[in-house]
């Protein structure tokens, strides 16, 4: 009999952009602020279970595509093609851009990414980020601005709230800026092109970024939940589908058929299979199978759709 479901341990990451919230959070002192906790990756340790012990990479290729669901399998074999971490802002990050899969299987072919979609839910904070261009540019006049520190004027700014949830396409120039506590779901990829730094002294890739940016301006999806099979959906693109899933005394919470499902506990308290769970543990659940929770808690989950359960859904919450 499989398991129905894995307990990740977290991947924290400091950063020089990083805030306190994490590290608050987590009840822990750390010399560098944790700009990001990867919450489930090839590399996050499983905590409970047969594959204790083992990373996530080591435990699906025990468990086999049964355990993933035939969407994943069928496009990814045994990898876990979604990355999902907390990000926590006390400055402004770099000015950036991610490569689509044609870019990132073609160029960035030997580092075995994917391109790299990904998507923000904000937890905490008020605050501004950069989305797109404000108005329809070349890539000489990018370039230029880059290099002189103007690049600024040239970008589109959006406030964030709490609640607010933001899709981000690869080709999509973006930055977070400070007081921001949120959730990021992405395909599984680490590539990242800056295009300027605030003046930090890191390594640029302007060739790279202009290669792959849309140079026109573009205002974040305007996005409204609805209820679907069962689920909250706050967001549905091919990549993934984001829902948000809320217990109160107790509740089973049952991932797709077709796919498994990341759950993160993000507000409140939980247990699952008589253990507490501390505040963004995730639960790697097997395409098909449900967990039982106790507790007055909410959880953000992550995981592939169909083409066929995009197709159903309300065009609101559908992304491209």
């Amino acid at each position: 009999m499989r398991e129905a479901a894995l307990l990740l341990g977290q991947l924290p990451s400091p950063r020089v952009w990083g805030g306190e919230a994490i590290s608050r959070h987590l009840g822990v002192t750390s010399g560098e602020p944790i700009g990001e906790l990867w919450l489930a990756y090839d590399d996050c340790p499983v905590l409970t279970g047969a594959h204790a012990g083992e990373t996530v990479a080591e435990a699906l290729r025990a468990l086999g595509g049964a355990f993933l669901g035939p969407v994943p399998f069928a496009r990814f074999g045994l990898e876990l093609p979604l990355l999902a971490k907390f990000l926590d802002t006390s400055a402004w990050l770099s000015v950036q851009v991610h490569p689509d899969d044609a870019y990132a299987h073609t160029v960035e072919r030997a580092s075995g990414f994917h391109g790299k979609t990904e998507a923000w839910c904000i937890l905490q904070g008020t605050g501004e980020l950069v989305y797109g261009v404000s108005s329809s540019l070349d890539a000489e006049t990018v370039r230029a601005a880059a290099l002189d520190g103007s690049i600024d004027a040239l970008l589109a700014h959006v406030i964030a709230r709490p609640g607010d949830v933001i899709y981000v396409p690869a080709g999509t120039i973006h930055a977070l800026g400070p007081g921001l506590l949120l959730y990021e779901v992405q395909q599984r990829s680490d590539l990242t092109y800056r295009l300027y730094d605030y003046g930090r002294p890191r390594e640029l890739h302007l060739d790279r970024a202009l290669d792959v940016s849309k140079l026109q301006p573009a205002l974040p999806p305007a996005l409204r939940q609805v209820r679907s099979d069962d689920l909250e959906v706050l967001l549905a693109a091919p990549a993934f589908l984001l829902a948000r899933f809320a217990i109160a005394g107790s509740g089973e919470i049952r991932a797709p058929h077709e796919s498994f499902l990341l759950l993160t506990l993000v507000e409140g308290s939980a247990s699952w299979n008589g253990r507490d769970l501390r505040w963004g543990e995730t639960l790697l659940i097997a395409a098909g199978e449900s967990v039982r929770l106790a507790g007055e808690a909410l959880f953000l989950g992550s995981f592939v759709p169909s083409p066929d359960r995009l197709a159903r859904l309300d065009p609101r919450v559908r992304v491209s």
